[in-house]
């Protein structure tokens, strides 16, 4: 039987699959890596460059009203000229919204053979914004051929409270990189759509067991995570409707993520300021500002070698784990 052709799609934007995934050094060939940042990260995989740029200090929307998926909608012809002609897509995708939007930006498209979806949910402790915004990219399944779905809740209820973030990063990183080669071998096997089945560690026909509508079944949005109904849609009232609540322990979250920014700067030798917030109002806990910051890093640490990378370990907090 003749081996289809296949195409890995990841992001430089996800969290557990990216460039910087080893699990994909064995498919280096057959991997695409769409940088939604625009700008090129790797020269490890060939990568396709969006025209975004970011501009001021304000925070991007999630999903497809953001301005990265916008840019990214401009270029999608050229980006279906890199995809043309192979029998399998298989887009990696996790927790993060922006990892979906070459998924979303295709999967309607007749061009291709066969698409295929590895997905994971937002982390509980995410905010509700994260979670609308992944359901809406994942509610509607049928354009695909194959999907494979983990609940990040699985993964959370086996740790205690003592483990540390990185320790669950790779608890997470490692599982997915057992399962790829599998993954990749039975996709091309497939003749019908199916849906990767955990129990059996298998895909399973559709028609066997979900419908297609029904794959993504513990993709719930947090109870409080009210859905806005704007009177008139300005964009002042979007403005206002959409700006992170203030939380009673936000101040300490701020502190703390703060912390863990400039631990992390220590750590790989990057020179990094962090002035104290002088705010003394309330605080939803994070900022443009806090945003700038990260990216600031993120940036930087995309310029160290991989095994010069140094990620702190960081604790888990009591507003991250809930039992």
């Amino acid at each position: 039987m003749a081996v289809r052709s296949m195409r890995i799609v990841v992001t430089d934007v996800g969290l557990i699959w990216n460039h910087n995934n080893p699990a994909l050094e064995q498919f280096k060939d057959r991997v695409l890596v769409v940088c939604i940042d625009g700008k090129t990260v790797t020269d490890k995989y060939e990568c396709f460059v969006s025209p975004f740029r970011w501009a001021g200090l304000g925070m991007d929307k999630f999903g497809v009203e953001s301005r990265r998926y916008r840019a990214l909608e401009t270029v999608a012809d050229e980006l279906e000229g890199n995809l043309r002609g192979c029998d399998d897509i298989l887009f990696l995708t996790d927790g993060q919204p922006e990892s979906l939007y070459p998924f979303f930006l295709f999967k309607d498209r007749k061009e291709f053979g066969h698409l295929h979806l590895w997905a994971m949910s937002p982390w509980r402790f995410e905010g509700k914004w994260r979670h609308l915004a992944h359901k809406e990219m994942l509610s509607d399944l049928s354009g695909l051929s194959s999907v494979l779905y983990t609940d990040s809740n699985d993964c959370l209820s086996k740790i205690d409270r003592q483990t540390k973030l990185g320790g669950l990063f790779r608890m997470v990183e490692e599982g997915f990189a057992a399962l790829l080669p599998q993954i990749v071998d039975d996709i091309q096997k497939l003749r019908e759509k199916s849906y990767f089945d955990f129990s059996s560690r298998s895909y399973v026909p559709v028609r066997d067991g979900y419908d297609a509508a029904g794959l993504i079944r513990s993709q719930d949005v947090p109870e409080s995570a009210d859905v806005l109904d704007y009177p008139k849609e300005t964009d002042q009232v979007k403005e206002e409707a959409e700006r992170l609540p203030a939380r009673i322990d936000g101040k300490k979250i701020c502190a703390y993520l703060r912390e863990l920014r400039i631990e992390l700067a220590k750590e790989n030798g990057i020179l990094f300021s962090s002035p104290e917030c002088p705010s003394l109002g309330s605080c939803a806990g994070t900022c443009a500002k806090c945003d700038e910051e990260a990216a600031y890093l993120r940036d930087r640490l995309a310029e160290i070698p991989e095994e010069k990378r140094r990620i702190p370990d960081f604790v888990l907090t009591e507003w991250e784990v809930r039992q």
